[in-house]
């Protein structure tokens, strides 16, 4: 019976599951509270998704300060 270890399986985008080859571009986190515990996941994601995520949040960002 094989056994496939977690680090032998390939890094998947947890955005669009593309995979990931060598070092993923960037983390997206999950925050789960769960009683009075704070869980912090930081999932890997690609490129395209990473630059995508960021700038969707910058745009959100600069657009909440031209509304007040």
């Amino acid at each position: 019976m094989a056994v496939t270890l977690l680090s032998e399986q390939p890094l998947t985008c947890h955005a669009c599951d593309a995979e990931i080859e060598g070092e993923p571009a960037g983390l997206g986190m999950l925050l789960f509270v769960r009683g009075d515990e704070v869980v912090r996941e930081e999932l890997p994601l690609c490129g395209r998704c990473a630059l995508a995520i960021s700038m969707t949040a910058l745009d959100r960002i600069f657009f909440e300060e031209e509304e007040g």
